[in-house]
């Protein structure tokens, strides 16, 4: 069977080089499984061992003599799945790890652990592996995974080079109308559909439909029951509704909790969970000051646009919202990849001047506007150009992400780039 590449194989691959436990996480269904038992050790090229904790027999097995069932593995890597259904294997993998130290690097074990829910794994993670585990996340799948592109990004060579080359403005020029319409489609579908690799298995709507309302419904029951921190499911499941169409603005818990006629620290706690299962982030506002972060409102944003069907039912979430959404969502899957992982921000003055995006790392910005629309303008790069002039040696060049299909230079060293071929990796 052929499996899509997830681009973050070639950074855990990576890390197996020098760590000897990775954790990855990441909502129900995004492909963890897939990932760690057939592309990760394809890749690797070298003997694996794989057990998976939903097997009940596995999970007796370790309770009864963890420690010398995993020293007696003898090959370089060990994957063991759904590791939140045992926590009590974190201590043993403990000592199994310190144990390693005195061994050469080759000849360590490499443990591969992964959980669908972060909200149990990554608490015993930070008590007993701290300090011993390198993170990732598996997210649904962005634009360029189900386009099967093996190339850089454009967004990739912008951020690396502080510049667009030349090459890549006259790039429009050169690709063959087929492949331009294919990924204008597939973006479409993208845009609406969302990521989660079951969805992309479906071809009818009906059917893409029933698994994003089945998944919600799965998520609610198990994974948020499973926790026991929500006394009220369906007051859960109104907050989840009422925050998702909020999504791509500012965010106030005080209102929500007006609107839910609960407590501010219920509110809390509901986004906890929600931010926990990798249902929502929040994405806070930039300042020179460091301190005024913290203090300011969020924005919210549920990335998964065909989740959020789902979730919002006969609700419509504005148009500009819902393509500012779908772009944060692939911002967010990118920006793991790179070397050094940015920090997301968006920018608001008093006086009502906005951007969307600063993607901010290594001493650099990248100002990043959002246009729901297939035309760009001069008047849409207004915000960014001030912004440019007040911090011209932290930002090269910025970017107007739209729908189109041309490069162009809306103002001095600002873009107007389509959404799919500044993420297609085309």
């Amino acid at each position: 069977m052929t499996y899509k590449n997830r681009n973050i194989a070639a950074k855990i691959l990576a890390r197996t080089k020098h760590d000897q436990v990775i954790a990855l996480t990441g909502a129900r269904q995004t492909g963890k499984t897939t990932l760690c038992e057939d592309i990760l050790p394809e890749r690797a090229n070298v003997p694996y061992t794989y057990i998976s904790f939903d097997d009940p027999v596995e999970r007796l097995r370790f309770q009864n003599n963890a420690i010398a069932i995993l020293e007696a593995m003898d090959t370089p890597v060990v994957i063991l799945d759904e590791v939140q259904k045992i926590p009590a294997l974190l201590d043993p993998l403990k000592y199994v790890v310190d144990r390693q130290k005195k061994f050469p690097l080759d000849q360590r074990k490499v443990f591969l652990i992964t959980g669908s829910s972060q909200l149990l794994l990554l608490k015993g993670i930070r008590e007993t592996l701290a300090g011993r585990v390198s993170l990732f996340n598996l997210f649904p799948f962005s634009l360029s995974e189900v386009l099967e592109s093996d190339l850089t990004p454009l967004l990739t060579k912008i951020w690396e080079n502080g510049t667009l080359d030349k090459k890549d403005v006259r790039l429009l020029d050169i690709l063959p109308p087929k492949t331009i319409r294919m990924a204008t489609s597939v973006s479409d579908e993208h845009k609406i559909w969302g990521g989660y690799p079951p969805v992309w298995l479906r071809k009818e709507i009906p059917d893409k439909i029933n698994w994003l309302k089945d998944y919600r419904k799965t998520y609610l029951e198990r994974d948020i029951s499973d926790v026991g921190q929500v006394a009220n499911i369906d007051t859960f499941a109104l907050a989840q509704k009422l925050l998702c169409a909020r999504t791509a603005q500012l965010f106030s818990i005080s209102e929500v909790a007006r609107d839910l006629s609960v407590a501010v620290n219920t509110v809390k706690r509901y986004i906890d969970l929600l931010t926990l299962s990798f249902q929502c982030f929040l994405v806070q506002p930039f300042h020179e000051n460091i301190g005024k972060r913290l203090i300011k409102s969020p924005k919210i944003y549920f990335p998964d646009v065909g989740l959020n069907q789902a979730i919002l039912g006969e609700t419509v979430v504005e148009s500009g919202a819902s393509y500012e959404t779908w772009v944060f969502s692939e911002i967010l899957k990118w920006a793991q990849l790179q070397s050094i992982e940015p920090e997301i921000y968006f920018y608001r003055t008093p006086a009502g001047m906005e951007i969307d995006f600063l993607i901010s790392a290594k001493g650099k910005i990248l100002p990043v506007e959002v246009k729901s629309s297939p035309k760009v303008g001069y008047a849409d790069a207004r915000s960014i150009e001030s912004f440019m002039t007040h911090h011209n040696s932290l930002v090269p060049l910025g970017i107007v992400i739209y729908s189109g299909r041309k490069i162009i230079e809306i103002r001095k060293n600002i873009w107007g780039i389509p959404d799919w071929l500044l993420f297609g990796g085309l």
